[in-house]
């Protein structure tokens, strides 16, 4: 028997892609699917679509059945030796599909990139209830935190195993939620989170960023003060346009931003464009100086991306550059 496990969040599209590549199955969903493993029913190719059966009770059928090949979709994880897993990395829409903006804030989970800006009440009412008790605990916790850690995990008192199943639904991506996730979850209202206690872990591991930016919520300005001091380049360098234009950076950016204008043009002379690109928005992120504006806008252009080039740079270039709506011939400088 080869099992295929579709396990994801709501909304990531796992039935349509069974649906795509098991045209020649028999499809069995909720009570009729648990109706088919009670029964012992057979069929060459069977697709068990969120059947009603405990996961004992699923897991006693699949070692008896003479099916050929089962597929089953889940909103909870399920192991199982030798299966193939499909799940949210494979789900996902790329970039490309729903654009930048939309992309950095869903990672590209179909059902939000779809209803996005309006996608609070799907998560609100599809997606959290779907969640363990215990997972739904650490999205509420770490909406307000940073990075999702199993130590900070355990110092705050939310259960670790938790991380697994977020991560297997596709709701945290790495280290992190799901940014539209996450900013929903805090639209709904305030949550019982030890921010100090947090903040301390995040210094003591190694996360001055997200330490930095929870003494800021907290008005901690001594604090913070202190731990820019000591590791401001740190703070830069993971959160480049958090605290560029606080006072204790301001220095450090400038020149940090100076080094990727340098990257971003040497880069640029060798026509590696898109890492250029990537030096470019790292330096105004910093430091939105005309010499890091400059560059980025030439990025731009040689992508094609005129618009954008226009918009970067209008205030700052003296380069002259044709607008896209120019049919003239004339040139602009911006």
């Amino acid at each position: 028997m080869r099992l295929t496990v579709v396990a994801a969040a709501p909304g990531y599209g796992k039935t349509e892609a069974v649906r795509r590549r098991s045209r020649q199955a028999r499809w069995c969903a909720g009570e009729s699917a648990a109706d088919f493993v009670r029964t012992r029913r057979w069929a060459p190719q069977v697709v068990l679509d969120e059947p009603a059966v405990s996961p004992g009770e699923l897991r006693e059928w699949l070692r008896r059945t003479p099916c050929e090949q089962v597929t089953l979709i889940t909103r909870r994880p399920f192991e199982w030796e030798g299966a193939e897993q499909i799940g949210p990395v494979e789900l996902a829409l790329p970039a490309a599909a729903v654009g930048d903006e939309v992309y950095r804030a869903t990672l590209g989970w179909p059902a939000l990139a779809r209803r996005w800006p309006d996608h609070e009440q799907y998560v609100v009412s599809t997606i959290l209830p779907t969640l363990s008790p215990p997972a739904r605990h650490l999205v509420a916790t770490f909406a307000r935190l940073g990075p999702v850690r199993r130590g900070l995990c355990v110092e705050l008192g939310v259960d670790p195993a938790a991380i697994v199943e977020l991560t297997r639904l596709g709701v945290l991506v790495g280290d992190r939620l799901v940014p539209a996730v996450a900013e929903t979850v805090r639209a709904a209202g305030p949550t019982p989170v030890d921010h100090q206690r947090a903040a301390t872990w995040y210094v003591r591991n190694g996360f001055p960023a997200a330490a930095a930016r929870l003494l800021d919520r907290l008005g901690q300005h001594r604090r913070l003060a202190a731990l820019l001091t000591d590791r401001g380049a740190e703070v830069l360098v993971a959160e480049p346009g958090l605290f560029s234009k606080h006072p204790l950076l301001r220095e450090k950016a400038k020149a940090l931003s100076a080094v990727h204008v340098e990257r971003a043009e040497e880069l640029f002379a060798r026509a590696r464009y898109p890492e250029a690109l990537e030096h470019a928005d790292l330096a105004v992120q910093l430091d939105e100086q005309d010499a890091a504006l400059r560059v980025r806008g030439r990025v731009l252009r040689r992508l094609g991306r005129l618009d954008d080039a226009l918009a970067c740079v209008r205030d700052a270039a003296d380069e002259p550059v044709r607008s896209p709506a120019d049919r003239t011939g004339r040139t602009e400088r911006f």
